[in-house]
């Protein structure tokens, strides 16, 4: 006997092109979205033969000289040799604020790629505006690297081949389909034990029927819905994503680092007050009252030396450029710019290389108004905290360097006699109060132009004299607050990296509610003692208190940090440890930890220190450094590399890790994260596998609510598949010990019209409103899924051989016969009455389950939200029921169902008990998927949160 099954083998062969093609399809969008990335072409015009010629940027190679293109994306990384230029580093960084790029110095040292980064323009920024050396020249740079080579490239080496995920649920689904196989394995020994035939031929093809059977071919296709759907819906909230594997991973986040300054606070800062110092060379130096306008500060006649210095400061340590009459750069430099009210113009180009100038808005009458050019910039970098720039008064023709930065390294860089006595009691008045602070430090300087341009950094960036603090705010975005909130009552944790002081970032945690209120908070710092580093850990007074104000603008009067010596216990005999006592607040001795057990504490800890506890146990692996990280909720001070060792050591300790951030710091850390998310104006950004158009951390929840809801739904599609194919198994093996078959026909209305349609509907159910606490299961292979489908598996299947023997120990019922002269793949070849009782309860069976797998909570909506499939589900329902009671004509033909001795099947009431056992079945089906998953819900629930 063999079963032609020409319309079923072609409806499968529909569906298997269709769903390698859907595959493709989203495959070759995904590559075509990077491509459209990758690659770009224009005309270029490089310096070949003795002149410049326009050629392809696709002929470019290392060491062409070429012109900088104007108003268009660069092709390939070069370093500026003559000219400057403007360019958005978007597309790299995520970050929108244009950057000032510089020519090249003419200096004996080696170019270097990380060090020279304001010298270097790359592949994929848009070059916004050229600047041309004078009039005669252009703005030339060299071709350093091209295609893969280039800083752009290697970001898309990344994405086409980013690390391995913690749990890869395409590797777990192949496991699951080798024990699949070995199911069709042992109903193929079945099928050889009970078959009764000789025919070679028929039994090989019965079983390759049971393999299509246990392995479906529409599983690729189904297993993908979630994750494209997920897609759709993060698209419309205008987050974009480049790696969609990492959707299901961000269903698995349990704790999120975020930056501060433009993710958690606002991009736009605004100046509280100026503090300049009394004198720039008097010992015994005292800061002024704070003062709120600049030009009674520059003008103070009795003070006009220190304070015009700091005034000329802040308007000239900058890097801001004029890109079509409108001031563009950092937020923060323009704030502190505008502050100023002076203006700013640019040149074409001088002989002397100054081309941008600062000019004060207005002065006395008896003096000239002050003008002042740039001749060389240090630009800001994260690790040295700072940034520097010569700066020549064009009255009087003497340079001098200008340097803002960090408090805390200026002071290490400034003469002690300039440093007023209470600078730490200033600072930490300031920064407890969430204010952002800027120290601001000058050097006078007796060199000319060649003389900065062969300056080293370190050695000029030293002996500065200090001039005082700009005190900003920064306040936190209106969402900040609501979304820490809730992922906060969702049981995942929020972390503070960034490179602000860290008094700033622990007030700025505590209003955003990263750390509780009512929570007592310990900073670690480094400090070196005989000798040896360690990290001293001080207890962070709340700056709410009346201790914490200031008098009448004025700080002069605040508490004064008291340094006294105290020995240790458990030192070494005559060894003595710097102990550190602000009122209210202690230090505690290098060594032990201050907190007592059962204290309520958080933890906050400075780069330094971070950087030096990585060093000592960078696997995380004892059990101090577990706990540092378990409670630590503020890391300051933080270079872009120490955020990503500190994401790193994370993961160590087990978390899968998020990170959030708006700028070029952020990129490795958004990288190294488990789940990256740049908040960007670009669509796509290589610098994350997300992109948030939207400008706040609201995306975070948006897209963990979409992670969880396109995970569930891969596991239940799933599970789903899986029953539909042990449902069918079942079927299909307990006909074959009868030597029938299921007809074409009921093979077509089960896995085209039936299968395919409640598997796409299903997914389409959209995530739940909230986070839960619970998190969705990360592992196909685990208990929890096993359980569900072998007890399904055991449902579904006792219900269809229990009906199977019912039928046959009836009186009426008549063992099949074959019939040779019919065709074999006429439905009348496989009538009878087993066939039929098997088909209508497996195609009940069919709904029962994937309504039981559409369970929503917590993770998705309540299935009764999804009207498509729910309309689905009453169609196929009701037309099953109606199959089972009514002995249609119209389906007994096309099925080929038994209806023989309908009058005896009445008076005992056999379709009646077919339906009232399929309605149980479902019941039952439905209640052991609500009830057991929610027991194994809660049991890990309660391993994990004890």
């Amino acid at each position: 006997m063999i079963f032609g099954y020409y319309y079923y083998a072609a409806a499968i062969l529909v569906i298997s092109i269709v769903t390698v093609t859907f595959e493709v399809r989203d495959m070759r969008r995904n590559l075509l979205n990077i491509q459209k990335m990758a690659r770009y072409e224009c005309k270029v015009n490089v310096f070949r033969c003795g002149e410049y010629r326009e050629v392809s940027s696709e002929e470019l190679v290392p060491g062409d000289l070429i012109e900088i293109p104007k108003e268009t994306r660069m092709p390939c990384d070069c370093t500026l040799l003559a000219g400057g230029a403007v360019v958005n580093e978007a597309l790299l960084t995520g970050e929108s604020i244009p950057v000032v790029k510089a020519a090249l110095p003419e200096l004996a040292n080696v170019y270097n790629p990380d060090e020279d980064k304001r010298h270097t323009i790359y592949s994929g920024t848009e070059v916004l505006q050229t600047k041309d050396p004078d009039a005669n020249s252009r703005t030339t740079g060299v071709v350093i690297r091209t295609g893969f080579a280039t800083l752009k490239g290697s970001l898309i080496r990344y994405i086409l081949y980013p690390k391995p995920p913690k749990f890869n649920f395409n590797s777990d689904s192949y496991k699951y389909l080798a024990v699949m196989f070995t199911m069709s394995i042992i109903g193929m020994v079945i099928q050889l034990i009970s078959i009764d035939t000789s025919d070679t031929f028929e039994i090989v093809l019965k079983c390759l029927d049971l393999i299509t059977i246990t392995v479906p071919p529409a599983l690729p296709a189904c297993m993908s819905i979630g994750t494209n759907f997920a897609l759709r819906r993060l698209k419309k909230e205008q987050i974009y994503c480049i790696s969609p594997q990492r959707i299901n991973l961000a269903g698995r986040i349990t704790a999120f680092c975020f930056d501060k300054t433009g993710t958690l606070t606002e991009d736009n800062l605004t100046i509280d007050g100026y503090l300049p110092v009394d004198s720039v060379s008097n010992k015994g130096n005292s800061f002024q009252p704070l003062c709120t306008s600049v030009r009674y500060l520059a003008y103070e006649q009795d003070k006009l030396s220190a304070n015009e210095l700091f005034v000329e400061c802040m308007a000239s340590c900058h890097a801001l450029a004029m890109v079509k009459d409108r001031v563009i750069g950092d937020p923060l430099d323009k704030e502190m710019f505008n502050g100023t009210h002076w203006k700013l113009e640019e040149v074409l180009g001088r002989e002397d290389k100054i081309v941008t100038f600062m000019t004060a808005a207005d002065k006395p009458k008896e003096k000239a108004a002050t003008q002042l050019g740039i001749v060389k910039r240090f630009d800001f970098n994260s690790k040295l905290q700072r940034m520097s720039v010569f700066v020549r008064n064009m009255n009087t023709g003497k340079i001098r360097l200008y340097t803002k930065g960090s408090p805390e390294k200026l002071s290490e860089l400034s003469r002690p006699e300039t440093i007023p006595n209470n600078f730490t009691d200033v600072l930490s008045l300031y920064t407890q109060k969430g204010c952002r602070v800027l120290a601001l430090a000058t050097r006078a300087l007796d060199i000319d132009a060649e003389g900065c341009e062969r300056a080293d950094r370190e050695e000029i960036e030293k002996n500065l004299d200090f001039l005082g603090f700009l005190i900003m705010k920064n306040s936190i975005k209106k969402v900040t607050e609501p979304i820490i909130a809730v992922l906060s009552a969702a049981d995942i944790r929020s972390i503070m990296v960034t490179g602000d002081n860290g008094f700033t970032a622990i007030t700025v945690a505590k209003e955003c509610g990263i750390i509780r209120p009512e929570s007592k908070v310990y900073l670690g710092e480094l400090q070196e003692l005989q000798g040896l580093k360690c990290v001293s850990w001080t207890s962070v007074a709340d700056s709410s208190g009346e201790k914490g104000k200031e008098k009448q603008g004025s700080v002069t009067n605040h508490t004064k940090t008291d340094l006294e010596k105290v020995p240790s216990d458990h030192d070494s005999p005559g060894r003595e440890t710097l102990r550190v006592q602000q009122d209210p607040t202690t230090l505690r001795l290098c060594g032990n930890d201050p907190w007592t057990e059962g204290e309520d504490y958080t933890l906050a800890i400075t780069g330094k220190a971070w950087d030096f506890l990585f060093e000592e146990d960078p696997k995380s692996s004892t059990e101090q450094m577990k706990m540092y990280l378990a409670k630590t909720a503020v890391f300051a001070r933080m270079s872009p590399e120490s955020k990503a060792t500190l994401i790193d050591a994370l993961q160590n300790t087990g978390l899968t890790v998020g990170m959030c951030g708006d700028g070029a710091n952020d990129c490795v850390a958004l990288k190294t994260a488990d789940v990256g998310i740049s908040l960007s104006d670009t669509e796509a950004s290589v610098a994350a596998p997300f992109t948030s158009r939207t400008p706040d951390i609201s995306c975070v929840v948006k897209l963990l609510r979409e992670g969880r809801a396109a995970l569930t739904t891969s596991f239940q599609c799933f599970k789903y598949m899986a029953l539909y194919s042990m449902i069918q198994f079942v079927t299909v093996i307990l006909l074959y010990s009868l030597d029938k078959n299921m007809t074409d026909p009921q093979y077509l209305i089960v896995d085209l019209f039936l299968l395919l349609p409640l598997a796409v509907t299903m997914s389409y159910t959209k995530a739940a409103s909230k986070l839960s606490k619970q998190l969705p299961n990360a592992e196909l292979l685990s208990f929890p899924i096993l359980s569900s489908i072998l007890g399904q598996t055991i449902i579904q299947g006792g219900v269809q051989v229990f009906f199977f023997f019912f039928v046959k120990s009836r009186d009426w019922y008549e063992p099949p016969l074959y019939d040779d002269e019919i065709d074999a793949n006429d439905s009348e070849n496989h009538m009878c009455h087993a066939n039929t009782v098997v088909f209508l309860i497996s195609l009940m069976q069919y709904v029962s389950t994937v309504v039981a797998f559409s369970i929503g909570k917590p993770f998705r909506k309540p299935m009764g939200s999804n009207i498509a499939f729910m309309i689905n589900v009453v169609i196929v329902a009701v037309y099953a029921m109606y199959v089972i009671l009514v002995p249609d004509s119209w389906n007994k033909s096309v099925f080929g169902l038994n209806y023989d001795d309908y009058d005896t099947l009445k008076e005992e009431n056999y379709t009646a008990i077919i339906a009232f056992v399929v309605i149980v079945n479902a019941v039952v089906t439905y209640l052991y998927e609500e009830i057991l998953m929610k027991i194994f819900a809660r049991k890990k629930y309660d391993k994990i949160h004890p």
